[in-house]
């Protein structure tokens, strides 16, 4: 799948603007603050419904006014698809699809596959569980709107049982009442895991190799998915069920659910140790990047097309080796990169792009 137009009104610092891309390799340039990453954030909405950068809405809006409207055509191999949402400052997001409105969010996902990288990302390695179980499940969402939906009806039961817990202060009634939200929870959640761990199983050897690639040979990754043990959903239903009731006198101390797939974490190793304690920000910058690399292969296996490859300030902190192999890496997608400056360019073709003040002032090909 190719990006062949992303239209903005009022997004962000941008007024009104078009950008058209080609199916190779573009470069982002500008300033800072000039509106880079505001650019290919608008795709990754249109991938992901959400942006990478804020959990506010209103934040994507313009000053001064009261909706946001991007428009994004995607071309397909079955042809040409028109992705397109509405930001009001008043209410939820809308989308869609060749201008008719979704019923349900996940409608969206498919439709345009994108593997987004920026500096934030490297949170997926040094910071909390909560930024690895979002990479995996923002991956897997774009590959499947049921396992959205899924997550989605998970976290309703898992909001009910944590309101049992907290508020329920009858014994008698929270034993007769509990049991009902653990089979519930423990039956979608062994669907959310088994998910999960098949597609850390998937990703693991690419990644491997393409962190073997950037680092030269140098740095060994290992991944893990860390959750309930078993391999069919029925041996995690069954784990989880035990440990719910092992755990319910501490759940009902703390007043939440302590254990489920809104507690896993992804274990990631470098050279047998913690990369999360170990590992340097540029060897971070590498896994993160590995991982990327590794979502391309499998997205485009599963999917059957190439994904669109979003790169915002990649190589701002890459010698110019991991810049070259990068670029290598990247060769066969339509790869949009953002930053101040290319002091290494692409072998071949590409186009450069430059941003100033939310607006298109030049575009070329070299």
């Amino acid at each position: 799948m190719k990006i062949k137009r992303v239209e903005l009104l009022n997004y962000r610092n941008y007024e009104l603007a078009g950008v058209d891309f080609d199916s190779g390799i573009t470069l982002i340039s500008g300033a800072n603050g000039q509106g880079k990453t505001n650019l290919v954030e608008s795709v990754v909405v249109a991938a992901t419904t959400k942006s990478p950068k804020t959990s506010s809405s209103n934040e994507l809006i313009k000053d001064g006014k009261n909706l946001a409207s991007v428009k994004i055509l995607v071309e397909r191999d079955f042809g040409d698809i028109e992705i397109s949402y509405n930001i009001p400052s008043k209410g939820d997001k809308e989308f869609f699809i060749n201008g008719n409105k979704v019923a349900k969010l996940s409608e969206v996902f498919g439709n345009l596959v994108t593997v987004y990288f920026s500096p934030d990302d490297l949170k997926i390695v040094s910071a909390s569980p909560a930024e690895r179980r979002d990479f995996m499940d923002t991956d897997i969402s774009q590959l499947s709107g049921s396992y959205y939906n899924l997550l989605q009806r998970y976290n309703k039961i898992l909001m009910q049982r944590n309101k049992l817990l907290k508020f329920e202060r009858n014994r008698e009634l929270l034993n007769a009442q509990i049991g009902v939200w653990d089979q519930q929870l423990a039956q979608v959640a062994s669907l959310i895991i088994k998910t999960r761990k098949s597609f850390i199983e998937k990703i693991k050897e690419p990644a491997k190799s393409a962190l073997k690639f950037i680092s030269s040979q140098k740095d060994e990754l290992e991944i893990e998915y860390v959750g309930a043990r078993g391999t069919t959903a029925e041996e995690i239903k069954e784990e989880l069920l035990k440990s719910l009731k092992y755990n319910l006198e501490r759940d009902l101390e703390l007043g939440y659910t302590t254990v489920g797939p809104h507690r896993d974490d992804v274990y990631i190793g470098l050279n047998g140790k913690d990369a999360r304690s170990f590992a340097s920000q540029g060897q971070q910058r590498s896994i993160v990047l590995a991982l990327k690399f590794a979502e391309l292969e499998i997205f485009d296996k599963e999917l059957h097309e190439p994904p669109v490859l979003v790169l915002d300030d990649v190589f701002s902190e890459l010698d110019t080796t991991r810049q070259r192999r990068l670029y290598e890496k990247m060769s066969t997608y339509q790869t949009i990169i953002t930053g101040t400056s290319f002091k290494f360019k692409p072998r071949g073709g590409y186009d450069i792009i430059k941003i100033k003040d939310g607006r298109v002032i030049n575009k070329y090909h070299k």
